[in-house]
């Protein structure tokens, strides 16, 4: 006897292949109008009982027009198969609109970002409200935005033989303000760029550069730290912690509070500057301020003070001028000389008039000598290099007799470069010197606890003198002496 295994009804059942359940008969118009589709239980079982169907269903939607029975019945033999059910066959269609594509503006950056820059994450977020966004400066050449032209979208056709509408196009409206230039492609794209250093401004659809960026007002939380790659005007002060940054000049209608101030052009203050030791003013050009008080500053240019500059430490590549005022406390360097109407000040602290020192000299000098000892470096690496390669038992291959060769113009090269190196070297010491003027005015009076230095060499004025003097260095002594007269190295004056 033979026993045989069968699985249990349900388990059967879940074996099985999965039966597609029929769909119930179905000839719709889709949402758009522009399908006829047929949901229907195997269209081939019967298939001139589906079309006829399908041919009753069509005259019930009341369409203009549509399949015949040769058609319908050709159709459903090439797309149905045998023992399938279909779902959403389209049967009859109109044409699809195609939707316009509308202008629109390709920002290279965020320009107009608003709102502050932060630090960490999650909880840890801090942030800083001097460092308000500001994306708007930006340099020659670079491209603004691109605006892409609108495209016109083509009507559709519903299958009762109506055209549907398409919306309009939205164009994008650029103007061209000064500082852009704009360009156009076969296309009919514009690129805008910049042809100045500015600060970018799109108003009432005009894009412009502006090269001078006004604020009307202070520079305070308000406003965040100003970054701008042209001229900068601040129609009143800089506020105490801010910073400021152009390419081109400053200029700071009311004052400079303690601040971090650089200035690739000139830095013009129509108050006066009150700073710190933990706050730098960098001045490429020439500073003018009403006065300066307990400010770090260095500048490229001439430094000149309407009043006073107390407590402060100056250096300068040109000169400083407080002829109507008085230099008192801290130290001022300027390698093209100092004129003062009075240096010192009675009861002040110690204060240091140096002339014809360039206060930059050391740090560029120091700069290029690694920078040419690096070369050098290199350049043994490759002699040394050359040496094993050259010394190679059997002599070298032609391969690395190219490598040699190769090396070996990179060797000169390098030799030529740190020759010319050297002689930078000794340009920057006589352009430095050129300029240098061992010269100090002192025009009104000098008090006692200054001391004046013309290059290297220096000298305490230990007794105020209360009139008009000229420093002087004869050979290594420096000497205060009348203005106007021989200035002899013997002549016994006040020092």
């Amino acid at each position: 006897m033979t026993d045989t295994l069968t699985a249990p009804t349900d388990v059967a059942d879940d074996l099985a292949p999965a039966r597609e359940i029929p769909p119930e008969f179905s000839l719709r118009i889709s949402d758009d109008k522009v399908r006829v589709l047929l949901d229907c239980p195997d269209p081939l079982e019967d298939i001139a009982s589906t079309v006829s169907r399908i041919l009753g269903e069509f005259q019930a939607l009341e369409l203009p027009e549509f399949p015949d029975a040769d058609f319908l019945g050709q159709a459903l033999r090439n797309i149905c198969e045998p023992g399938h059910h279909v779902r959403d066959v389209v049967l009859m269609m109109g044409e699809d609109p195609v939707p316009p594509r509308h202008g629109h503006l390709d920002w290279s950056r965020d320009y107009f970002a608003d709102g502050w820059e932060t630090e960490g994450e999650g909880d840890e977020v801090a942030i800083d409200y001097w460092a308000k966004l500001d994306n708007r400066a930006v340099t020659k050449g670079e491209v603004l935005v691109v605006a892409h032209p609108a495209v016109p979208g083509e009507p559709g056709l519903n299958v009762f033989g109506n055209k549907i509408p398409v919306p309009k196009a939205d164009k994008v409206r650029v103007r061209c303000g000064k500082g852009v230039l704009e360009t156009t492609d076969e296309a009919g794209v514009k690129t805008f760029t910049a042809e100045i250093n500015g600060r970018v401004r799109f108003t009432d659809n005009t894009l412009a550069v502006d090269d001078v960026y006004i604020i009307k007002g202070n520079v305070s939380l308000e406003t965040g730290n100003i970054k701008h790659t042209g001229t900068l005007q601040i129609e009143g002060d800089v506020e105490t912690g801010a910073s400021i940054q152009a390419d081109g000049d400053i200029l700071v209608k009311g004052m400079v509070e303690p601040a971090h101030v650089q200035a690739g052009g000139n830095l013009t203050v129509t108050g006066g500057i009150v700073g710190s030791e933990e706050h730098v003013i960098a001045v490429g050009g020439d500073l003018a301020a009403k006065y300066i008080k307990e400010a770090v500053i260095r500048a490229g240019g001439h430094v000149r003070v309407t009043n006073e500059i107390t407590h402060c430490d100056i250096e300068t590549r040109g000169k400083v001028d407080a002829s109507r005022g008085r230099i008192a406390g801290g130290r001022t360097i300027a390698r093209m000389g100092i004129t003062v109407g009075e240096a010192g000040a009675s009861g002040s602290s110690h204060t240091l008039l140096a002339a014809g020192i360039d206060p930059t000299l050391d740090a560029r000098l120091a700069a290029k000598k690694a920078e040419l000892r690096q070369m050098e470096k290199a350049r043994i690496k490759l002699r040394q290099a050359i040496d094993v390669t050259t010394r190679k038992p059997g002599g070298p291959n032609e391969a690395e007799l190219a490598l040699i060769e190769g090396l070996d113009r990179k060797a000169k090269a390098l030799g030529q470069a740190l020759a010319d190196g050297e002689l930078a070297l000794r340009r920057l010491v006589n352009e430095a010197m050129t300029g240098a003027r061992e010269e100090i005015f002192m025009l009104r009076e000098c008090w006692a606890g200054t001391t004046v230095q013309l290059g290297e060499y220096k000298t305490l004025v230990r007794a105020s003198i209360m009139k008009p003097r000229l420093v002087k260095r004869f050979k290594t002594r420096v000497r205060v002496v009348p203005m106007g007269e021989g200035n002899c190295p013997d002549e016994d004056d006040e020092d």
